[in-house]
């Protein structure tokens, strides 16, 4: 069964070019939720990493991390509020660049289960 797309995400930038800093790079992005329909209480968020020619899970994150990261309170996204995680980077001591999929997953005020998710590219292009 698929769910319904009523989650919009966006990451900004879209494409991401890595900074060095010290002996480490970092891919700077921000990503941002928004529910236009309904009221949304988040179940379930995290990414997706793709290789080995498909999605593979990186990380489900605990449900109170919505709250701390993204400022929503008891995982619920207001209808039209934009909830934004400013500082979501990327942190590694190699150069390279790959997909993720970041997703989320939620119950509507009609307890449907819906759903939002969008890819970002991280580049080995480095900016300094």
């Amino acid at each position: 069964k698929y769910l319904n797309v009523e989650i919009e995400v966006m990451h900004f930038p879209k494409e991401n070019d890595p900074i060095k800093i010290k002996d480490r790079y970092y891919w700077k992005h921000a990503t941002a939720i928004l529910s236009k329909k309904n009221e949304i209480t988040i179940i379930e968020f995290g990414a997706y990493l793709f290789y080995n020619n498909q999605w593979n899970l990186r990380k489900s994150y605990d449900l109170k991390d919505l709250n701390k990261y993204f400022g929503t309170k008891n995982q619920v996204m207001l209808q039209g509020q934009p909830y934004v995680w400013k500082d979501n980077w990327r942190v590694d001591t190699s150069l390279f660049g790959g997909w993720a999929l970041w997703y989320f997953i939620g119950k509507n005020k009609n307890g449907e289960t819906v759903c939002g998710y969008e890819t970002i590219n991280t580049t080995s292009n480095l900016l300094n």
